[in-house]
């Protein structure tokens, strides 16, 4: 297979595993101006469903037959599932020279695609920094959005330039770094709403309704999103802990040890943690710090 051309040439891609991803991902694509040469998954129905909105003829379930030839293969599926379908396309010879292989997983690196590389493949990652629930949503979030890509060197040419036909905005990381960045991907997203149903179970054990605590906490979760935007997360803490406050801070673990002791351990921890932003803010006085400390760490006798 020829090299890649970077610019007017489009290369053709296939499309491995046909979830909200890969199929947003084809969508974009096809729109952008690249043929989708065929997609594969195990489930028919997907695949057809996949190969309707992409525009493609090529539909098969052993994905090797839909990656022969190909420019681009995204390979889509699960995340345990990557390492094993590549190696099982590379098995059956559905990778050639210049292919450039690329998972969308935001833990794992290029380094679980390495059999491809032993048939001249080049391998990479392009991971949305965004949360999906549909395909439809999807294809409106993923343009605008930071994409984090890492791999070969002669991969992240054509990567670059999918990710600015996707509209995206490059975020370049290492292979070695990939799982941090994801963790902290997990501690934005899926912490947060961690955090949101943490406060639920509170105001439930205050004796408020869910739908009434959730309708009073989201402008409170809006507004400290904003300020957070308008001046940076350390900027933006206020409350008990910010100014030394400790009578309301032992209120809270005394009010708790009586209606939500199973609550106090992830409230010590975080209260911990935002003693040291605190202090990088310049608003907690070395008392008071050592203070909450006290106050929130490890208990004699707990």
């Amino acid at each position: 297979m020829e090299a890649l051309l970077v610019g007017k040439k489009r290369p053709t891609v296939a499309i491995v595993g046909c979830g909200t991803v890969g199929t947003a991902i084809g969508v974009l694509l096809r729109n952008a101006g690249y043929r989708i040469s065929g997609v594969a998954t195990s489930n028919p129905e997907t695949a057809c469903r996949a190969a309707k909105v992409t525009g493609t003829v090529g539909v098969s379930n052993h994905p090797w037959e839909i990656t022969r030839g190909v420019n681009v293969v995204f390979v889509t599926t699960p995340d345990d599932l990557i390492e094993s379908i590549c190696m099982n396309i590379s098995k059956h010879g559905g990778f050639e020279k210049n292919t450039v292989v690329i998972h969308c997983s935001g833990a794992l690196s290029s380094d679980i695609l390495s059999s491809a590389k032993e048939y001249g493949a080049v391998v990479a990652t392009l991971h949305p920094l965004q949360s999906f629930a549909s395909v439809d949503q999807a294809m409106s979030l993923v343009p605008g959005s930071f994409c984090a890509i890492e791999g070969d060197r002669n991969a992240l040419p054509i990567v670059r330039q999918i990710v600015e036909d996707l509209g995206g905005i490059l975020l370049e990381i290492t292979a070695e770094k990939k799982a941090l960045y994801h963790a902290a991907a997990v501690a934005a997203s899926n912490y947060l709403v961690t955090l949101i149903h943490l406060a639920l179970e509170l105001n439930e054990a205050a004796g408020l309704h869910t739908d009434t605590s959730f309708s009073a906490l989201l402008p409170l979760i809006r507004g400290t999103l904003s300020n957070i935007g308008a001046k940076g997360v350390t900027g933006a803490l206020t409350g008990p802990i910010a100014r030394g406050d400790t009578v309301t801070v032992q209120a809270h673990l005394g009010a708790m040890e009586k209606d939500a002791p199973h609550l106090i351990p992830l409230y010590r921890c975080l209260g911990l943690y935002t003693v040291d932003l605190a202090k990088a803010k310049g608003t907690l006085s070395k008392p008071a710090g050592e203070k909450l400390v006290s106050l929130l760490g490890p208990q004699e006798g707990a």
